[in-house]
């Protein structure tokens, strides 16, 4: 192992800034002492890292590979320091969360709210993603946890995951009065063949919302055909098309409360229902939190209860 980690400091910095001048400028040293020093970690590793030209440099092959594991080794020895200098009392330090629409309005706000009266000097980082990319985040070292929803199979599919189960939800289907009756007639239950005849909006792309719902569905009635009539890129688009009566909205239950609650739209008794979902706190198993995040999870632990109505 290279004792000297000033070398992959000063690599980091010439890979981020693109340059070794700039890099220099940045750590207020020499460009000739940097560029000494990036030329003895090539020759340690006996390996180029750089292209060099007259504009700059750019990674190699190698030089990527190395930048992958350099940022995960400096984020690493971040979270110790954090850890260290946080343990008497969390008065510094950061928390960065990845989230969706779905998770932190309705659960990771009140909560952060609540951390943050506690701990205002902890600097706070949300990411705002759908589930997929928030794993993807996670595993690359840029978020501490992840806020997720869950229908089940995260555990069987992501081994290298603790998973903290903190709320149940529940998908729906609603529609406006109108267009309840207009498909669905005087029905007081209607099953998920039925809502195949009908216009769906949808969120757009690969959700795991979207995704959990087409499989409920599909389960249900196999052979129907659920592709959206409409699809937009949040379920606040979602609803707001469902009170304009362009269709039968697949939704949250959460986020339709209000609506439903106003004579908006109404809430359609969906037979067999769709089985609820989780909202889950999702972190590394083989990696440290940093104790500003070890210790919001600590109080979300106590959290899950059912929200099912």
């Amino acid at each position: 192992m290279i004792d000297d980690l000033n070398m992959y400091r000063a690599f980091l910095a010439v890979a981020k800034a693109g340059s070794v001048s700039a890099a220099a400028r940045a750590l207020f040293v020499s460009q000739p002492a940097l560029s000494a020093q990036i030329s003895r970690l090539e020759a340690a590793l006996g390996v180029k890292l750089f292209f060099r030209s007259s504009r700059g440099v750019s990674l190699t092959y190698e030089g990527e590979l190395c930048r992958s594991y350099v940022e995960r080794a400096a984020a690493f020895l971040e979270a110790g320091e954090d850890e260290l200098r946080d343990i008497a009392g969390l008065r510094s330090g950061r928390m960065r969360i990845g989230a969706s629409d779905m998770t932190l309005r309705f659960y990771l706000l009140d909560r952060l709210e609540r951390f943050r009266d506690l701990y205002p000097n902890v600097r706070l980082s949300v990411t705002n993603a759908p589930t997929p990319r928030t794993l993807d985040a996670l595993r690359g070292g840029g978020l501490d946890f992840g806020v997720v929803t869950d229908s089940g199979s995260l555990s069987a599919e992501n081994n290298d995951l603790e998973l903290l189960p903190v709320r149940e939800i529940r998908d729906v289907f609603v529609a406006r009065t109108d267009v309840a009756a207009k498909y669905f007639g005087g029905s007081a239950e209607i099953d998920a063949s039925a809502l195949s005849r009908a216009p769906l909006i949808m969120l757009e792309g690969d959700t795991s919302t979207k995704s959990y719902v087409m499989r409920a569905l599909s389960a249900s009635a196999p052979g129907c055909d659920f592709s959206p009539a409409i699809e937009l890129a949040t379920s606040d688009l979602v609803l707001e098309f469902a009170k304009r009566g362009m269709g039968v909205a697949s939704i949250v239950r959460d986020f339709a409360d209000g609506a439903i609650s106003c004579g908006d739209v109404v809430e359609l008794d969906l037979r067999p229902r769709i089985p609820p979902r989780r909202m889950v706190v999702a972190y590394l198993k083989a990696s440290p939190l940093p104790a500003a995040a070890k210790r919001f999870i600590e109080l979300c632990a106590g959290d899950f209860s059912s929200t099912a109505r």
